[in-house]
């Protein structure tokens, strides 16, 4: 991956139709909505509502994103996340891209469909889903104003006379030589058949990148790619449940130098000692270091350690390092395996915390923030990011401490109607305490949609009685 500087992408709006149990949902960040595409501050959204709701929907098509613009296969869990009804779902992207003093609105959308019938060649793995359609379009800022859209790339897997339009973009593609008609046409076939994105596929970029009428064209898809790769990270809910069982910490991890940005996820062993290689072992040794300085002032008296027990041989013949992580209190250090599933929890994502708190183009997507964090705590994190920050973070959560302690415009909630999924509380006063106004909507109702399916307490106690009883008589 080549190193971009001076780039800087921002997330600005997301809809979702037919997703998961999700008809339409739509998510705007306030910037997009009063068009201040880039403020230089850091945005947050807050998601909340019951159990089944559409929160983790969000964070699943974020993954979706994520894979699909880095030219990445689609988990094969996609096929789940179609609406059970429908036999497609579509998701929308806007961002802003500022690049080489430019700056652009950028309009993403594509489609995934089931494909039973397909199969990968030389493989016995089977096809479920594809990118039946993609559409990538912009907007230019030039002379203190907004251009009108113009289309780059309108993929569809049943055009037949081209592979995609406008027809003139697409023979200025073919014009360059002979072989560009074929490799164009075969990565339309090969990301077919791989349920991989056709614009961002390697194969495709690789013929984009020849040309040089498409420069504009070309920055916009390698910003976009780049972003993917390097600043957009998805921490779903898996994470937490490695760390409850006390099996091995995830670290999410982006470490920036001068030369290079170093990102990722490294899964350290926590029932016993890990043998990790020395190129890994730098890296740990790094990351700690890194963590330690904020992890005092979240958790005063804190801090981690490594236990080097020296040099071992690994599996693949290599010398390798067998270490453990500790927790370290004064002069008491224990095995990190013996801290509460909160304190592994922020082990596992602070790094990238560190990192979106100071680039403008980190957007950090967390499932259930706040699992195992004292509340307290949570919202006094989630302040000091939206006063100093400067990324992007999306969340969802249970914890109420944080509409305490965000604005409104932050908070998005979800509604009981699959065809209106998401929304903001309307009718806010400045000195209304938003916490008490969700539980005022959840038991009186105001907002525009319902918030909350209502439960009987009642019924809820009779069905206790009745499963009760089932279990005696057997």
């Amino acid at each position: 991956m080549v190193f971009l500087n001076n780039i800087i992408v921002r997330l600005q709006h997301v809809e979702l139709i037919n997703f998961k149990n999700i008809k339409r949902g739509t998510i705007t960040f306030p910037s997009y909505t009063k068009k201040e595409y880039f403020n230089k501050k850091s945005e947050i959204i807050g998601l909340y509502g019951q159990n089944g709701s559409g929160k983790t929907a969000l964070v699943d098509a974020m993954q979706i994103l994520k894979h699909t613009l880095q030219g990445e296969r689609l988990p094969e869990s996609t096929y789940d996340y179609i609406f059970q009804t429908a036999n497609s779902t579509e998701l929308k992207f806007v961002f802003y891209i500022e690049h080489k003093q430019e700056r652009y609105l950028v309009f993403y959308e594509f489609e995934v469909s089931k494909a039973k019938n397909l199969s990968v060649k030389n493989s016995k793995e089977e096809v479920l889903v594809k990118i039946s359609k993609e559409k990538l379009s912009y907007k230019k800022y030039v002379n203190n104003s907004w251009k009108s859209k113009r289309v780059i790339i309108d993929y569809d897997v049943n055009y037949k006379d081209v592979v995609f339009k406008p027809i003139g973009n697409f023979k200025e593609i073919v014009a360059n030589t002979d072989d560009n008609q074929v490799d164009i046409k075969f990565s339309k076939k090969w990301s077919e058949n791989n349920s991989k994105s056709f614009i961002f596929s390697d194969e495709t970029r690789k013929i984009i990148n020849a040309c040089k009428s498409w420069n504009e064209y070309n920055n916009i898809i390698n910003c976009l790619n780049y972003y993917a790769s390097t600043n957009l990270f998805v921490i779903k809910n898996n994470y937490s449940g490695l760390i409850n069982m006390n099996f091995l910490i995830p670290l999410s991890f982006r470490i920036e130098s001068e030369e290079n940005i170093t990102q990722g996820d490294l899964a350290i062993e926590l029932l016993n000692p890990s043998i990790v290689s020395r190129k890994k072992f730098k890296l740990i040794v790094r990351l700690i270091k890194q963590m330690n300085i904020v992890m005092d002032t979240i958790i005063p008296g804190l801090s981690i350690e490594i236990k080097d027990y020296g040099q071992q041989m690994m599996e693949d013949g290599f010398e390798g390092i067998r270490m453990e992580l500790l927790a370290a209190r004064e002069e008491v250090k224990i095995p990190l395996k013996y801290e509460s599933d909160g304190i592994k929890k922020i082990i596992s994502i602070l790094s990238t915390l560190i990192a979106m708190y100071n680039n403008n183009s980190v957007c950090m997507v967390v499932d259930e923030l706040d699992a195992g964090i004292f509340e307290y705590l949570l919202g006094e994190i989630l302040q000091i990011i939206d006063e100093g920050g400067k990324g992007q973070l999306i969340f969802t959560s249970h914890n109420l401490r944080p509409l305490e302690k965000l604005d409104r415009k932050s908070l998005i909630f979800t509604t009981t109607d699959p065809k209106n999924r998401y929304i903001r509380f309307s009718n806010v006063q400045s000195n209304n305490n938003l916490r008490s106004l969700y539980y005022r909507s959840i038991n009186l109702g105001g907002q525009n949609k319902e918030v909350y399916k209502e439960t009987n307490s009642y019924e809820i106690s009779r069905a206790f009685r009745l499963a009760g009883r089932t279990i005696i008589e057997n």
